[in-house]
């Protein structure tokens, strides 16, 4: 290859309106792209440009440190291949705050290859062919050269950038392209979207044959009429100039033929597109030069009045915010992740997904077309640093300057936001349009708001941060609480939430009178939580809540928990341990931690307990048992239940039965009667009778059961035994029956069983819920009072002089440098099985009554690792008391590994809830049962409660060769508050006394 390109003379200017040498700091834009047009798939000849390229790295966007040659994979991140670090920051910009500039010091990447333009593509360069050069995603900018000559420069990472090279390529064969990219661009200041700071050519380049006559862009509206049936056509092709040309679509399974370009035209009775019914017709639309091929959904979406409809039905979101990211590649996408997103998605009953917050690989919106997803689609746009430096909500410091007020940026938002709208609007799965996320109100949110509806007037426009909606369609807020939702969904805001949504319209520098939120125009439009419960860690709380409102609320039509996905990149720590790494793993001086892990599957795309909880709470069949009979209740809006098949269980699912499942109309509920039996339990699940695309047969929707918690403990009850009497030795242990203590009441062994630090416990590892930057940063004020080194006094232990069979032992929980503590009783007895206790905990009177406990609970640890963890209650993944969607009560079977939840950050997981027995086996020693009638939670780990709190990634957990089991009488809620709300009241674990009971036995078979 020829030597790199050589950088010109870069002279720095505060003149904004004039090009400067600069480049990557202009404004508006970018230089001599061509508009925005759609994404077609044709058989015009595409050369593709994806592979290995020379690369060469340096930190000055002129070029003039540029090392030496390597090789880099395009597309891809530079920094995942070798070059620079990637950086994570939630809203603060990684660079100093000022338009249009950047630092010197720029980490740049040089890419070049050689191309070869095919010889046959001469003639029709010879009749007036164009060709292309097409960059579907470039971070942050880039300029672009053909053997030494400027072709232009991009704006927009996540937008598609094209550019005419027809004079650079006219004659055959090879040519050299150089790319240089630089990390810091003006377009920063409009991207600073929660993600990976990360830099290259990122998603596909290729070359585009253009013939004469060909279609340049196409625009297709496939309307459907929910009142006749009827559906009607219309498609208009344009060349590169704009302008129309003759073209015929075709659309076989409707034997439609027609020019373009005309009015809409009547095509009969269709079968509509929805999410629930994903039917595309094929069609192709022709040229005597071009034929392109796609796929079309025929529906009407509309906003009437305050409900948002689909096919003439009300719509409720179930849905999810999707980043793109991938533990190797990182923003960069494996195209087979679209497939294996969108596919997940449909099997945990979601609905719905916002591309948040940019345009995403064009690949998961044809898989949302053919899967069935509604689709929010989103601007390449959020400013959220502007406010990093002010009071969020309070002040306009920082918004003022923003791009959503700064007229500087209106052109080249508006032409940001017309792109990516004409890259998209043929697929069915997009029902709306948002401009971006976190950016503020302003004039230019508006003039983008306009150029949106202007591109495409069939689909309204969401933008949250028009709080009042005065000129958006749809209402939207984020991380609402259930209370002021409820508000939104009756129509009436307090004065409170009046006052509150009005600092945060103020906070972006808008003058906003008093009174403006008392009827504003949010409240005659469709409502959507643009995001809510936020999936980081061991959570989100309240989901059962949320859902329940949009059944009793028609203007509340659901939304989109975040996110998605976990972003932990693939790295080893110092130790050489494998983890996921996140903010601060990569050297970075500013960053914003473990923020980046908040999704519903792992970075693995393993689904964690979030998505499980999710898919029940999202079921589109309302499901609740009771004694006798199940209450069925059709939560589709356009199918019946004929696709889906019920069964019953009485035996906590040992064996399943089939029920008949009466046709229920959408809307619509029934009672099912079920079976007499005279167990404690009956499961009630839905499943698919025959394959539903992604979704195989058999598959799981939803289940539920009833408890008769009275039959439970009966049948729980350790039968009765001959009692013994407790023993104290010489030394001052004690014995009874098979339990041995010590000379301070702790208990040391079950038979030949040994255990270890057992006791009353107060404390579980703190969630991402519960941490620093949250609303309800709990794990601080937990540690600055000691509950995570609370220590045990023995105040007493003697035989109960009311009963010779029971040894009571009583003993106080104390917290260094404080009064506060817990009084313990312990009362316990032998059986002709093993021991059993009844636990009393008393927390001091004076207990904050705002700080509530972690946990109440019992912890021990056993000298060897089961393989086997047996229990009977709800599973079988983990839950806690706002979490734990679809448990249900059952004899559940893990391995010791499997009951665990490898959170990015280590922290409290893989609780069981209402275990009545369990049973460990497979250690050096003898199995260990468990009996707990009344129920409790049980975990069971091979490491403490202290390692899970010392940790900072998972990888790095270190088993101690104990198995340490908890059981938790109760336990404090989850929540969402690492960004959205605490726990509701209902989930708080006040300081409050607490009695539970358990049985152990330990005795070889």
């Amino acid at each position: 290859m020829s030597t790199p390109l050589q950088s010109p003379d870069n002279t720095a200017s505060t003149d904004t309106t004039h090009r400067t040498d600069r480049w990557w700091e202009e404004l508006p834009g970018g230089r001599n792209r061509l508009a925005g047009r759609a994404h077609l798939h044709t058989d015009a000849p595409t050369l593709n440009l994806d592979g290995t390229w020379e690369f060469r790295y340096g930190t000055r966007a002129d070029g003039s440190d540029l090392g030496e040659p390597s090789e880099i994979v395009v597309p891809g991140l530079w920094q995942l291949q070798g070059h620079g670090a990637p950086q994570y920051t939630n809203v603060i910009y990684p660079i100093p705050r000022e338009i249009p500039h950047v630092p010197d010091e720029n980490p740049t990447g040089h890419y070049s290859r050689t191309l070869t333009v095919p010889e046959e593509w001469a003639g029709q360069l010879a009749g007036g062919a164009r060709v292309l050069l097409r960059f579907q995603g470039v971070d942050s900018a880039a300029k672009v050269w053909i053997d030494g000559t400027e072709i232009g420069v991009t704006s927009g990472s996540r937008l598609t950038q094209e550019f005419d090279v027809t004079e650079a390529l006219a004659q055959p064969g090879e040519h050299r392209l150089d790319v240089r990219v630089v990390q810091w661009s003006v377009n920063t200041y409009v991207e600073d979207q929660d993600m990976w700071w990360a830099s290259g050519i990122f998603r596909s380049v290729d070359l585009l044959l253009r013939p004469t006559g060909g279609i340049h862009d196409l625009v297709t509206v496939a309307d459907f009429d929910p009142e006749t049936g009827q559906g009607t056509l219309s498609a208009t092709a344009y060349d590169a100039d704009g302008a129309e040309v003759v073209a015929t679509i075709e659309v076989p399974g409707l034997g439609h033929s027609a020019a373009t370009g005309v009015d809409p035209l009547a095509v009969g009775a269709v079968r509509p597109w929805s999410a629930e019914d994903p039917h595309l017709y094929d069609a192709t639309v022709s040229t005597g030069s071009e034929t392109v091929t796609l796929r079309l959904g025929f529906r009407r979406v509309e906003v009437d009045g305050e409900i948002f409809r689909v096919n003439g039905e009300r719509i409720v979101f179930r849905g999810v915010n999707r980043h793109e990211a991938d533990p190797v590649v990182g923003r960069t996408q494996q195209l087979e992740n679209q497939d294996l997103d969108a596919a997940m998605m449909k099997r945990h009953n979601l609905n719905a997904v916002r591309t948040s917050h940019y345009p995403p690989h064009q690949r998961f919106l044809e898989v949302c077309d053919e899967m069935g997803l509604y689709v929010i689609c989103e601007g390449d746009f959020e400013t959220h640093g502007f406010h990093a430096d002010s009071t969020w909500g309070e002040d306009g410091t920082g918004a003022a300057e923003g791009p959503a007020q700064n007229p500087l940026f209106e052109e080249l938002l508006v032409e940001r936001s017309e792109r990516f709208v004409r890259r998209d609007r043929n697929h069915a799965s997009i029902v709306m349009w948002s401009i971006g996320n976190e950016a503020a109100s302003g004039p230019v949110t508006e003039a983008m708001v306009r150029a949106v509806r202007e591109t495409d007037s069939t689909r309204p426009v969401i933008y949250e941060q028009d709080y009042a909606a005065e000129y958006v369609d749809v209402f939207s807020l984020m991380y609402s609480t259930i209370e002021e939702s409820e508000q939104i969904g009756r129509r009436a805001l307090g004065q409170e939430y009046q006052d509150k949504l009005t600092r945060m319209l103020r906070g972006f520098a808008l003058d906003v009178p008093e009174g403006h939120f008392a009827n504003p125009p949010a409240l005659s439009k469709p409502f959507l939580w643009i995001e809510y419960a936020h999936a980081m860690g061991n959570g989100a709380g309240s989901l059962k809540e949320y859902m329940e409102l949009t059944e009793r609320y028609p203007a509340l039509h659901g939304g989109f928990i975040w996110e998605w996905i976990d972003h932990g990149l693939e790295t080893t720590d110092a130790e050489g341990n494998r983890i996921y790494g996140y903010g601060g793993d990569f050297g970075e001086r500013l960053h914003d931690g473990n923020f980046v892990a908040d999704g519903l599957v792992l970075p693995d795309r393993t689904p964690s307990p979030a998505l499980l909880d999710a898919k029940h709470h999202y079921s589109p069949v309302g499901l609740a048992v009771s004694p006798g009979s199940a209450r069925i209740t059709n939560r589709y809006a356009f199918s019946d239940l004929s696709g889906l098949r019920a069964e019953v269980s009485v035996d906590a699912q040992a064996s399943w039965q089939e029920l008949e499942l009466p046709q229920i109309a959408p809307g619509e509920s029934a009672e099912v009667t079920l079976p007499e039996h005279d167990g404690p339990s009956t499961t009630v699940r839905l499943l698919t009778r025959e394959a539903q695309g992604p979704v195989p047969a058999g598959h799981l929707i939803v289940a539920a059961d009833h408890v008769d918690e009275a039959l439970l403990r009966a049948a729980a009850l350790v039968p009765d035994g001959a009692a013994d009497a407790p023993v104290q030795a010489e030394d001052g242990s004690w014995s009874l029956g098979p339990a041995r203590f010590d000379d301070l009441g702790r208990l040391v062994g079950v038979g030949e069983l040994e255990v270890r630090s057992a006791g009353v416990d107060l404390y579980r590892a703190p969630v991402d819920n519960e941490r620093a930057r949250t609303r309800a940063p709990l794990e601080a004020r937990w540690k600055r009072i000691g509950l995570d080194h609370a220590r045990r006094r023995l105040v007493e232990i003697s035989a109960a002089p009311d009963d010779a069979g029971t040894l009571r032992v009583r003993s106080r929980i104390g917290l260094d440098g404080s009064a506060l503590g817990a009084d313990v009783t312990e009362r316990w007895s032998a059986d002709g099985e093993g021991i059993g206790v009844e636990v009393t905990v008393t927390p001091s009177a004076f207990w904050p009554k705002d700080l509530p406990l972690p946990r109440i609970g019992w912890t021990f640890a056993l000298p060897s690792a089961p393989d086997q963890v047996d229990y009977e209650g709800f599973g079988p993944h983990e839950s806690y008391p706002d979490t734990g969607g679809g448990t249900t009560f059952g004899r559940w079977s893990s391995s010791l590994a499997d009951f665990q939840v490898p959170y990015v950050f280590p922290q409290e997981n893989g609780n069981r809830a209402g275990v009545v027995r369990a049973a460990l086996s497979g250690g050096e020693g003898p199995p260990l049962t468990l009996r707990a009638p009344e129920g409790l939670g049980l975990a069971v780990r091979p490491w403490s409660t202290a390692e899970l709190d010392l940790r900072a990634h998972d990888g790095a957990l270190r088993a101690d060769g104990l198995t340490w089991v908890t059981l938790s009488a109760a336990l404090h809620g989850v929540g969402s508050a690492a960004c959205g709300p605490e726990p509701l009241p209902q989930y708080v674990l006040t300081a409050r006394e607490e009695t539970f009971r358990f049985h152990l036995s330990a005795a070889r078979p």
